[in-house]
């Protein structure tokens, strides 16, 4: 049995190949992140066809997946989707077979957020944790300084 993101050249002189299915959360090569956990099944709906001397791919796909909100340190469930799958491979060897798999990969890796923020902190009336006392650097004496009359300045 070919590998499900695999088309030979041969088929695409048929007329265009559907190519649709589910491929394990394992698939993006991601358990080492740890602000990414329980990631879900990549499901792909992409068509390949034929144009010229080229092969031309479109489509979607997307993985839902739980990410660590960079504000709040909460995870939340979303979905990583690419909706405008389209990439072109050269027909320079009539016997070759395409094999998409790093593309779909890297198409659902890429569009991960750098920082990603939870719907709940992006929201106007959200507020950082705070740190328990016993973790802040600021220290608890409170004995007169100099310094402290330039904190009450109001310009």
């Amino acid at each position: 049995m070919k590998p499900p993101l695999q088309v030979s050249l041969e088929s695409l002189e048929k007329g265009p190949v559907h190519l649709s299915g589910e491929l394990p959360g394992s698939f993006l090569d991601l358990e080492h992140e740890p602000s990414l956990r329980n990631i879900g099944e990549v499901k792909y709906d992409l068509v390949a066809e034929l144009k010229g001397e080229e092969v031309l791919v479109t489509g979607e796909i997307s993985s839902p997946m739980e990410l660590e909100c960079v504000r709040s340190g909460a995870f939340f469930s979303t979905i990583i989707r690419e909706s405008a799958f389209l990439r072109d491979y050269s027909t320079k060897d009539p016997t070759l077979t395409l094999d998409f798999s790093e593309d779909v990969r890297e198409a659902v890796v890429i569009q991960i957020p750098t920082y990603p923020v939870s719907p709940e902190a992006q929201s106007a009336d959200f507020e950082l944790p705070k740190l328990p006392s016993e973790l802040t650097d600021e220290p608890e004496n409170t004995e007169k300084s100099p310094w402290n009359d330039l904190d009450q300045l109001n310009l």
